[in-house]
């Protein structure tokens, strides 16, 4: 496979690219391929699909939220805003919203909450979109008003509050739930926590990437993908304090998920074959400890990942790369 890589202009790449379209450790991996199944009961269904493809030879899928309670996940197009939507059970994915609809031409990071609603950060757009996962119908959407941004990962907290990394504008967006439950649906988007003169310096590239919420609702943890770091943004307070990796090298977070105190970060970063960092916090989130890395199992430059069960379901991302891997995909990953 012929690439070209710009690592560290990844992200920056991705925004012009996209304002010229708008004008204990965890066990061991296993293979993709491994043979395991879902059981209920005593009952035990068939292997789910290894890989899970996605239409076009332009895609590059960058966001993945799996909505719990249903067999469905959505991934969205980088490229033109189309989000498509997959069921765990079969291989294929299929267009859930067409690109460019709503002023969406673009789409990185997303989740599902517990009203069903999928919330979508667009971007370069400097928008967020939340939509109706029953009926497709558009619900909110959410504007900065600026231009000087690029809008990267969604994270929900406990009391229903949406927060939205910025990987080139110093700032946590956040969305309060009352706002979701609202009825308006044009809204400007609010500054959560303001990153200026914080320990986390926004640089050239792309800065506040992998966004999580711990489960007290307390915090949130943002990766600043340029300087492999991780900061714990106090949600309270706003107090922004660099997470401690104990000296480890290399760990990246274009994407994170956080299951009790231990954090995963996906990333790309170096890695054409993919990088899964598990690390092991503290109680307070302000320590980690790396546990191990893991590369390759089916992985193309990935982006970021869903827990589907025990499993993750990676997003093979393959920005800036000559000639992708195709199809583009979504690849299985057992924990």
């Amino acid at each position: 496979m012929s690439h070209t890589r710009f690592p560290r202009s990844r992200a920056a790449a991705i925004a012009v690219a996209s304002l010229l379209v708008l004008g204990g450790a965890a066990p061991a991996l296993a293979a993709p391929g491994a043979d395991h199944h879902h059981v209920t009961g005593t009952h035990h269904r068939e292997p789910l699909p290894t890989s899970y493809t996605l239409p076009g030879d332009t895609t590059y899928p960058e966001g993945i939220a799996r909505q719990q309670g249903t067999p469905f996940f959505y991934v969205g197009s980088t490229s033109d805003g189309t989000i498509y939507r997959g069921d765990i059970h079969q291989g294929a994915t299929k267009v859930f919203l067409p690109g460019g609809k709503d002023g969406r031409t673009s789409v990185a990071g997303m989740k599902t909450d517990r009203a069903g609603r999928l919330i979508v950060a667009g971007g370069a757009t400097g928008k967020v979109f939340v939509y109706d996962t029953r009926t497709r119908a558009l619900l909110h959407v959410f504007d900065t008003g600026r231009t000087d941004t690029f809008l990267n990962d969604v994270a929900l907290a406990p009391n229903g509050d949406a927060y939205i990394s910025d990987s080139i504008h110093p700032t946590l967006w956040h969305i309060t739930a009352a706002e979701l439950n609202g009825k308006q649906v044009q809204q400007p988007l609010h500054v959560g926590v303001d990153f200026t003169n914080s320990p986390m310096v926004y640089d050239d590239g792309f800065n506040g990437n992998g966004l999580v919420a711990t489960g007290d609702g307390r915090y949130v943890l943002l990766a600043d993908y340029n300087d492999y770091a991780f900061y714990r943004v106090d949600l309270r307070t706003h107090q922004v304090v660099p997470i401690d990796l104990g000296g480890a090298k290399g760990i990246s977070g274009d994407g994170l998920l956080l299951r009790g105190n231990t954090l995963t970060a996906v990333t790309e970063l170096d890695h054409p074959d993919g990088q899964i960092g598990v690390l092991k916090l503290s109680h307070d989130y302000a320590k980690a400890e790396l546990v191990r890395t893991v590369h390759g199992h089916g992985m193309h430059s990935p982006s970021t990942a869903a827990v589907d069960g025990h499993d993750l379901l990676i997003v093979n991302f393959q920005f800036q790369i000559t000639n992708p891997v195709l199809p583009f995909n979504v690849v299985r990953v057992h924990v």
